[in-house]
């Protein structure tokens, strides 16, 4: 009898499924719509790498095309082998709180893993 192994990184453990999200009725941003957002033609997305465990409370995203009156939108997570790899595993990770200055942003971020992880931030700039 042959075992299957499998290769896991960082805490990309087996998870347990439980009932997905629902949808609701609501505002959504199709077509005209999305024109309500009053969204820059100069918006932008890109992201950032890091290995880091623990609690940062100022973590600074260098970028140019960013300034202080900027929205900034980030999320956070782990990934494996290459920053496409991207997995919700073990470990609990969160972006508090962003603060946009000329030429970057600041967050607070904590990882609660014992042992740094690798970690992907997309990030969503409407300048």
């Amino acid at each position: 009898m042959e075992m299957k192994v499998e290769h896991r990184t960082g805490s990309n453990l087996a998870l347990e499924e439980t009932e997905l999200p629902m949808e609701q009725e609501g505002q959504s941003a199709k077509g005209a719509a999305a024109q309500d957002l009053n969204l820059s033609p100069a918006a932008f997305t890109t992201y950032y790498t890091w290995t880091a465990n623990g609690v940062h409370p100022s973590v600074n995203f260098a970028n140019a095309n960013v300034k202080a009156n900027s929205r900034v939108f980030l999320n956070i997570s782990e990934y494996g082998a290459t920053a496409q790899d991207r997995f919700i595993g073990a470990a609990r990770m969160a972006v508090y709180n962003i603060a946009p200055y000329n030429g970057g942003f600041r967050a607070w971020v904590e990882i609660s893993w014992g042992s740094p992880l690798k970690v992907r931030f997309d990030v969503f700039v409407d300048p």
